[in-house]
């Protein structure tokens, strides 16, 4: 939204002392990055583990990739990215231009056309317990695409942060790509012998609709120019198209379109200059119509740096102590092409010119190469909040990193030291269910339960009962193993169609005779009993009823929640690792397919797509895979729910590399986990009267449920009572807890979800009581010390859904830890650290 938006040139993202100190240690340590290695390339055949291929209906679509099903692609992977902000725009089946598959690139969300990209600019919906971007698909929309080209688009590469897709090809002689680029206030279209397009079904203003050059220009007419002004009745838009080259165009005022009378070789960019030109617009006024019309504030920032434009990016990370710089490196091309008749040695290039969010400013982003545009300025508002311009060919991000490691932060109170070593001793010899033991359940909670001995491990190491430790450890490991190596009953397998580790899955049972049901029949025509448990299915190659099942494993074949399922399973065996390095020697190229499926930093490694989660250009994950909803994608995009199971998996990972004497993988266990932290802080979190991303309306929540790419809600996957939503965002506790459960927020979340929780019977029954418990110690240690002890014991079965994760020991553990239980009552670190 364009409102009281101020432009002014500075040297630093903020206009401060500290910011411009950032700035310098931020350039100074990313100087000294070094190149991305991956964690490893060893294929996954030579591990012994069984590899598939998955059949058309859920393996990419080859109509979609350029790259064949098993071909390595142009950034030479043989894996397919599942959760990256663009791919609902490859998935499902045709046509080609449903909105339904559509990816928000930030400012505007975006879905292929026929031959082109259609851009819609988003507004904020506020209601009841959810907000969202509301885009108008049937009219108010443009597209920006090209005649004279082959239908149906194909990805022609992709990189973290970006996408091109192309549509034609060099074999026919022509074609069209358009790179899409996360941040870029812009859409661009690069032509080889087609003709421009740019065309909406909305109605040309017919007083001032279009101008070529500056000129106003009547339609239907003609005219020749290299920049073009379009106004557009139903949004109230003003789009400004720029080209590489002068085109004659035809213009076309019912359903607006401008159409070039040949084909021509070069680029045409295009962007909302104005969104309230007339004072007509309900949306992106600043005040309800009619209204008078606001000024383009943003037009020149944008004229001035067209020129230059992203077509890419990459990502590389160094740390030194506690403190990191991730760095995002705008790959760019310059408009005119080196083809054209102008030198471009001769044009001026101004670096590209991308949208900041609301933790970039907060983080203090440090933009390079190039001068910069104050972040105060609001160039629109969306679902994330608002977006301010920024001009740099690198972005540094400055993360002060987490000081956590494999203990508490502030020690166990001397006093409460008696008490937990004997509910540690207690808690040594859990082991989990037998289903669960001999593999026969889903990854998820096997690895909740795996991660619950891995932390009464590691309490008893800090305890000093280094027997304990050990025993508990080697348990672990053995049960580490046996779902690394595949020897569960739900086995492990690589796909080799999308590039990624997955369950198989199990049709459980443990009735006699096989497949009776005990809810029917009486216990003497049907015994059933878990030392009979067995997977009705044959197990892979062929019978795995995960692969076309989405709901099976929570979706884990569809790569859903990889990080949350994964994580645990890494943590765990970080832990065993950590108390037996030769076994974690042994075993190490099986835990690294765990951290190569969810955190492969780099695309040497072909087997699994480069950060199939993270999103660095967010700070969050994205959860949610390539399952569809009614057979198509998901309107709202992708999704992440849990950000403290995305939290702990990198707390995981950085343990994994410490465990597994790998400096690079700890390092980068500990950016993704400062990130996702600051980023949850920032759009999960919510503190009444200080966060300033999210409309009042949702505001006295206190936080998001699910964080969608054009919704965020207040609830779960699984329902919708408060102590589920609070739940959820807080599980599991772990050392990294210390800097995301902070006493300012937990001060309002915990009124609102363990008061649910007390009027709930099911809340204490499946165990999220327990992360309530957890959350007072913030607050009142001594309170929660008491109520931990009065737990009934069912609150850690393992047949708790919530709880499972948890043991007694733990949750003591975590209160015995709050610094206000050292006899003297200081304050708990605060994170954020700002460099």
């Amino acid at each position: 939204q364009y409102r009281g938006a101020r432009k002014r040139h500075t040297n630093a993202a903020v206009s401060n002392p500290t910011a411009a100190l950032a700035c310098a240690l931020a350039a100074t340590l990313a100087c000294v990055a070094d190149a991305v290695k991956p964690y490893s390339t060893v294929d996954p055949r030579k591990l012994n583990v069984t590899v598939i291929t998955r059949d058309f209906k859920t393996a990419p679509a080859a109509e979609y990739f350029m790259a064949g099903e098993g071909k390595k692609d142009a950034m030479g992977s043989f894996a397919r990215p599942t959760n990256a902000w663009w791919t609902m725009l490859v998935l499902g089946p045709r046509p080609v231009d449903s909105d339904d598959a559509n990816g928000f690139q930030i400012p505007y969300v975006l879905w292929a056309a026929k031959r082109g990209v259609s851009a819609s600019y988003p507004f904020v919906l506020a209601q009841g317990n959810q907000v969202e971007n509301g885009f108008d698909s049937n009219i108010n929309f443009v597209t920006l695409g090209a005649q004279g080209v082959d239908m149906g688009h194909k990805v022609a590469a992709h990189d973290p942060l970006s996408v091109t897709l192309q549509w034609g090809s060099k074999e026919a002689g022509a074609w069209a790509k358009a790179p899409l680029v996360r941040g870029s206030p812009y859409l661009t279209m690069e032509y080889h012998n087609a003709i421009f397009e740019f065309d909406s079904k909305q109605v040309l203003d017919p007083q001032h609709g279009f101008k070529a050059d500056g000129k106003e220009v009547k339609c239907p007419g003609e005219a020749e120019g290299s920049k073009f002004e379009v106004v557009l009745v139903q949004s109230d838009a003003t789009w400004t198209i720029w080209s590489s080259h002068k085109l004659k165009v035809g213009c076309m005022t019912e359903g607006a379109v401008l159409r070039a009378k040949e084909p021509f070789t070069g680029v045409v960019r295009a962007a909302i200059t104005n969104n309230c030109t007339f004072g007509r617009s309900a949306f992106h006024c600043a005040r309800k119509p009619p209204a008078d019309p606001e000024p383009p504030l943003h037009e020149k920032a944008l004229n001035d740096h067209v020129l230059t434009y992203p077509v890419g990016a990459s990502v590389d990370m160094t740390a030194s102590g506690d403190e990191s710089v991730v760095r995002i490196a705008w790959k760019t091309k310059t408009m005119p092409e080196p083809h054209s008749h102008e030198d471009p040695s001769k044009v001026e290039r101004k670096p590209v010119l991308m949208v900041a969010m609301e933790h970039h400013r907060q983080l203090g982003l440090c933009s390079t190469m190039g001068t910069q545009y104050d972040t105060g300025s609001t160039f629109s508002t969306t679902v994330n909040g608002n977006l301010s311009l920024v001009a740099g060919n690198e972005w540094l991000m400055p993360y002060a990193l987490l000081p956590v490691g494999w203990h508490s932060v502030h020690g166990i109170a001397a006093h409460a030291r008696q008490t937990l070593r004997e509910a540690i001793l207690e808690d040594a010899s859990w082991q989990p269910p037998v289903n669960y033991g001999i593999g026969a359940g889903d990854p998820y909670n096997a690895g909740k339960m795996l991660a619950r001995m891995g932390q009464v491990a590691l309490i008893a190491q800090e305890l000093g009962e280094q027997q304990v430790a050990k025993d508990v450890g080697a348990r672990l490991a053995s049960h580490v193993e046996l779902w690394a190596k595949s020897r569960a009953l739900n086995k492990f397998v690589y796909d080799a169609s999308w590039g990624g580790w997955i369950s198989c899955g199990c049709l459980y049972d443990d009735c006699a005779p096989a497949g009776c049901n005990p809810n029917i029949l009486p216990p003497d025509q049907c015994h059933c009993d878990p030392s009979m448990a067995r997977c009705k299915n044959t197990g892979p190659p062929d019978d795995c009823p995960t692969f076309d099942d989405p709901g099976m494993d929570f979706g884990n074949a569809f790569y859903n929640d990889h990080h949350f399922h994964w994580g645990y399973h890494i943590f765990a065996g970080a832990v065993a690792a950590h108390l037996d390095p030769e076994w974690g020697a042994r075993n190490k190229e099986w835990l690294l397919l765990y951290a190569r499926d969810i955190a492969n930093p780099s695309n040497d490694d072909p087997y699994f797509p480069e950060w199939r989660h993270k999103d660095w250009y967010t700070g969050w994950s994205w959860a949610s895979g390539v399952a569809l909803g009614g057979g198509k994608p998901y309107r709202n995009g992708h999704n992440q729910e849990s950000t403290s199971e995305s939290i702990a998996a990198y707390y995981g990972l950085q343990l994994l590399g410490d465990a597994l004497n790998d400096p690079a993988m700890r390092d980068w266990g500990r950016a993704c986990l400062a990130s996702e932290v600051f980023s949850a802080m920032t759009y999960w979190q919510i503190i009444p009267g200080k966060s300033n991303v999210y409309p009042e309306i949702i505001q006295k929540k206190t936080l998001i449920g699910i964080l969608w790419q054009n919704l965020v809600q207040y609830q779960t996957w699984f329902g919708g009572s408060p102590y589920m939503v609070h739940g959820i965002q807080m599980m599991p506790f772990t050392p990294a807890s210390e800097y995301y459960v902070q006493p300012e927020w937990s001060n309002e979340s915990y009124r609102l979800g363990e008061r649910d929780c007390r009027l709930s019977g099911q809340c204490t029954k499946d165990g999220w009581v327990s992360m309530f418990v957890q959350q007072l110690a913030v607050l009142d240690p001594a309170k929660a010390w008491d109520e931990a002890l009065a737990l009934p014991d069912a609150v850690f079965s393992g047949d708790a859904p919530a709880g499972n994760g948890n043991a007694r020991s733990t949750v003591l553990h975590w209160v015995a830890t709050r610094p206000q239980m050292h006899h003297h009552r200081q304050a708990p670190d605060q994170w954020p650290r700002i460099l």
